[in-house]
């Protein structure tokens, strides 16, 4: 019970400080974006591996990619070989609010994405907490986070995609969509 007071209180606070947040929103595409930012969970290595693949995509398009990616324990985080485009931040480094204290999450944050990918299936607190105070321009996320994203993808009956599916309907929506 504590545990979820915990959580609502820190989904309180993170709302009002998401909307205090002043960013510049502007679509972009895979056509006019140049800089890109992914939030991914990688508690399971099928995510971090489908994470990577988008990467590589993106970076065929000659747009810059980071990432960020949250895992369980701060012993999981040598299963994830190093890498220049993906940091990733543990469930042991939050604080008393479920936020994570990274310092690697708060330069995250900070930088100025022409888009922001999450792509979290579920529910999240802590990427919520990056996807909610992130200056990103174009935020897109799955619908179950719709105060936070600019572009928001549905999926029938409400229901929770595989990382890839919604790898996939990203893909597909960000080189449909011109920039009108």
């Amino acid at each position: 019970m504590f545990l979820k007071t915990r959580e609502k209180l820190g989904r309180k606070i993170l709302n009002k400080k998401a909307a205090k947040l002043l960013r510049t929103k502007c679509f972009h595409n895979f056509e006019t974006a140049q800089k890109v930012g992914i939030l991914f969970d990688s508690c399971q290595q099928v995510t971090y591996l489908a994470a990577k693949r988008l990467i590589a995509f993106l970076e065929q398009k000659n747009i810059e990619v980071e990432s960020i990616g949250q895992v369980l324990t701060d012993e999981m985080l040598k299963y994830f070989p190093p890498s220049n485009q993906i940091s990733l931040f543990s469930l042991e480094q939050i604080n008393f609010f479920g936020f994570p204290k990274s310092q690697d999450v708060e330069d995250f944050i900070k930088k100025d994405f022409d888009i922001l990918i999450n792509l979290c299936t579920k529910e999240n607190l802590q990427i919520n907490y990056v996807l909610g105070l992130s200056k990103a321009k174009f935020k897109i996320s799955k619908n179950y986070e719709t105060q936070f994203a600019d572009f928001i993808l549905e999926f029938k009956n409400n229901r929770n995609p595989e990382t890839d599916e919604l790898i996939e309907k990203i893909k597909f929506y960000m080189q449909s969509i011109s920039k009108a």
